[in-house]
């Protein structure tokens, strides 16, 4: 593996200036590439003037070195060069794994002119090389020897001289952009806090940073472990004999330019003042602190420490896993693990173990309980860091007992919450929940959400369990969805507030759901009617029909007006999931209960959606007979909404007897009266109505139409109807003899039937399908536009179609 670096590029830029810096750059890359390929070098990977480059064999990579330094000699750029031998790991189609980095670090070591080697790649080549001595990467590994090719004059090496810190025995994975930012910051601040919750990795980041410093600090970066004192008082003390038992700390610091790293400060917080003073009075020193709440001193830069990114979590743990299995290759269930694991360093660590025992597979299902799976990790690791629970449970002893009662009962939240809920389900004050989230237990979501790791939610949980209040805190969480679905399915402006928390709270209403099965299902009614669309768009149907029929198991657990309401829900579930005989059935019980119970307006409902079972089942004709029925009661008690879902219905129906010009008058009065009082969804209409031009043969409108319902489909977060509008604009493009386009837009519609869980109504996809038939799909340009879509986003590509 052979890294480059251009070195002092950005004073390079400052004397040539943008234009001639930019031409010097192409040139030296042209260079690079055409050196790299002819000694058979892969490029792997270019970041803004790095290069990666992989060889078959060390001689190709040093000769593939030493002739890139040779053209660029002449030349204003000069590149800085380190080669590597070593064991990588496939990830997305690119080389990572710790050779990689350990490449990265002896480049980072070299200057401009200079190829650095490693004693590993100095074994596999007959090359003679400069014996450069021992040297401390800025990785913090063991100090290993190091070779120069050439005889070339340098300065010393970039590596670790005055460094007190303790060697790491595997280079850090990833972080790379957090390691950035913090360089950075340290420009600007010399006291920066790492947070995070207990193994996130904060620890080895701040050691990374250190290293990072270690040119600007000439007297060294010292380590300071607080993990062991217990009493603020003895910080300081700790402090001075880290450095070498100091007698006069404050003055010692005052003449010096140091870098402390103070490793655990959350359990003496109460030393942050000291800390603060120390550095007011030393100009020169700095310091890095990882904690689990910020210190709060005067000059403190924060900086929370994010579980690893996917890529990152993968390479981690597979670079453990090969350390207790070393012919382990990562397989298709790696990445669920990692995500199952909050992309922990510790989590990732220590289920990483276990891969001796276990096969991804079995990993995956124990991990449904991740604390037990998380435990046997290194002998030689801190007790607090030996299992997930002990680590968790190092930040939860720190707790005040409110601040541990919070914590205990948010375990009640699936997914993330918000505040409001907080505070009427878990009594949270603003105090106690800052407090959880400056001491990194609870995290801060978007638009003003928050929420537990799922690893930290299962210690929660089982404090939870302990408490002695779960059912009162699961009844109280219960009862608040149950209010909000109420206000969804309820009028004014209420409604739509609470309809857009249910689609982002699908977790917590899932939980809302399974109490009620078992406490109290009248009240969650409403609640699973407000679902019916936001679940039909998401294709979580299935989940909800199920519901409905655990609801109606016991037959006298509900009134008839209760049954009638679960049946009509189950009903219309069953419709969209064209299971039509037991939808018929459902529907057809609840209009008798209704009729019974004299309840007019949900008789119409349940009119209506038995239109619905006829026009999926390919009655049409049936459909509209229905839905008069339903008009007709509708206008008898100025049900604005019945009265637009019975013109909708009529409409459907109409369309497909192919009565056009009456179904088109049906969709606009439902259309004009829906955005007149606000009467439920425009969306299906103006998709139905984009049908209705296509099957009229008018594709301007239908063009319209369906570009409207789509930015409609957007608004209401319905994928679903993405699908449709998706399908109806391939039939536009095949019609206009666009067939690549029909091709790449049918295939993007099947796509997001794949991806969300349903399937388009039979109905609907033989209206499709007729305009892209065999005789369309099999031409050449109809597969090319198949192949198009393989590397498109279907959600852009609906995005781009809306804005035209």
């Amino acid at each position: 593996m052979l890294f480059t670096d251009v070195e002092g590029s950005t004073r390079l830029l400052d004397e040539l200036g943008p234009e001639r810096y930019g031409d010097a750059l192409v040139g030296h890359r042209r260079r690079i590439r055409d050196v790299a390929e002819r000694h058979g070098g892969v490029e792997m990977g270019t970041e803004g003037d790095a290069f990666f480059f992989v060889f078959s064999g060390a001689g190709d990579g040093l000769a593939a070195a030493a002739e890139m330094q040779a053209e660029l000699a002449a030349g204003l750029v000069r590149v800085r060069m380190g080669i590597h031998s070593g064991e990588v790991i496939l990830v997305d189609d690119d080389y990572v794994g710790m050779a990689v980095h350990k490449a990265a670090r002896i480049c980072s070591a070299a200057h401009g002119g200079q190829v650095v080697v490693s004693d590993q790649t100095r074994a596999l080549a007959d090359v003679a090389l400069l014996d450069l001595g021992a040297h401390r990467l800025k990785d913090l590994t063991a100090p290993e020897r190091l070779f120069q090719l050439g005889d070339g004059e340098f300065p010393a090496l970039r590596t670790l001289r005055a460094a007190h810190l303790p060697v790491q025995a595997t280079p850090l994975v990833g972080r790379e952009e957090e390691l950035a930012e913090l360089v950075e910051l340290a420009g600007s601040h010399r006291l920066i806090t790492l947070t995070g919750t207990g193994g996130t990795g904060k620890t080895r980041l701040a050691l990374a940073l250190a290293a990072e410093l270690s040119e600007r600090y000439t007297d060294g970066q010292w380590w300071v472990s607080l993990a062991t004192v217990t009493d603020p008082a003895l910080v300081t003390p700790e402090i001075a004999a880290a450095l070498g038992d100091i007698e006069d700390l404050p003055n010692y610091l005052r003449e010096r330019a140091l870098l402390l790293v103070l490793d655990n400060m959350e359990q003496v917080i109460g030393a942050a003042p000291a800390i603060g003073r120390l550095l007011a009075d030393a100009p020169a020193c700095g310091a890095i602190v990882t904690s689990r709440e910020r210190l709060a001193v005067d000059g403190e830069q924060e900086y929370p420490v994010a579980p690893l990114s996917p890529r990152d979590a993968v390479e981690l743990f597979t670079a453990r896993a090969r350390q207790v299995k070393p012919g382990f290759e990562p397989g298709a269930e790696i990445r669920a693990i990692c995500e199952r694991l909050d992309r922990l360093p510790l989590a990732l660590e220590l289920a990483a173990t276990r891969v001796k025992v276990l096969s991804e597979h079995q990993l995956l299902a124990r991990l449904e309980q991740r604390l037990p799976v998380l435990a046997g990790g290194r002998r030689d690791l801190p007790e607090r860091q030996s299992t997930m629970r002990a680590a968790i449970a190092w930040s939860y002893d720190l707790l005040s007992e409110p601040e541990q009662r919070l914590f205990a009962r948010l375990a009640v939240f699936a997914g993330s919450f918000e505040l409001e809920a907080a505070e009427q389900i878990c009594d949270a004050d603003l105090d106690s929940l800052q407090s959880l989230i400056d001491k990194s237990l609870v995290r801060e979501a978007e638009n003003g959400r928050f929420f537990l790791l799922e690893t930290t939610r299962e210690y929660a949980l089982e404090q939870f369990a302990s408490a002695g209040e779960e059912d009162e805190i699961r009844a109280r969480h219960a009862r608040w969805f149950f209010a909000l679905g109420v206000a969804a399915v309820g009028v004014g402006t209420a409604r739509e507030g609470a309809g857009s928390q249910l689609r982002r709270d699908t977790a917590n209403v899932a939980l809302a759901l399974a109490w009620a099965v078992d406490h109290d299902v009248p009240a969650a009614l409403p609640l699973a009617d407000s679902l019916f669309l936001p679940w039909l768009g998401t294709g979580r149907l299935g989940e909800l029909s199920r519901w409905y029929e655990q609801a109606l198991a016991d037959s006298d657990a509900l009134s008839a007006r209760d049954r009638a309401a679960a049946l009509f829900g189950l009903g219309r579930t069953l419709t969209y999931a064209e299971t039509l005989g037991p939808a018929r059935a459902a529907l057809t019980e609840a209009v008798a209960l209704y009729r019974q119970a004299g309840d007019e307006r949900n008789e119409a409902r349940a009119l209506n959606q038995l239109g619905g079972v006829e026009f999926v089942g390919g009655a049409p004709e049936r459909t509209v007979q229905w839905a008069e029925q339903a008009l007709e009661i509708c206008e008898r008690l100025d049900d604005t909404e019945g009265i637009a879902r019975s013109l909708f219905f009529m409409a459907e129906g109409l369309r497909d007897v192919g009565d056009f010009e009456r179904a088109a008058e049906l969709y606009t009065r439902s259309l004009e009266i829906r955005r007149a009082h606000g009467a439920g969804s425009a969306a299906a209409i103006t998709h139905s109505l984009g049908d209705l031009s296509l099957d009229r043969g008018d594709l301007t409108a239908a063009d319209r139409y369906y570009r409207q319902a789509l930015a409609l489909g957007f608004e209401e977060q319905d994928v679903r109807l993405h699908a449709y509008c998706l399908a109806g604009l391939a039939c536009l493009a095949a019609r206009n003899r666009d067939v690549r386009s029909a091709g790449r837009l049918w295939t993007l519609a099947e796509r997001i039937e794949r991806d969300v869980g349903f399937r388009m109504l039979a109905a609907e996809r033989i209206r499709y399908e007729r305009n892209l038939g065999p005789p369309l799909s099999d031409t050449g340009e109809y597969r090319t536009g198949v192949a198009d879509a393989a590397d498109l986003d279907a959600r852009t590509v609906a995005a781009e179609l809306v804005r035209g």
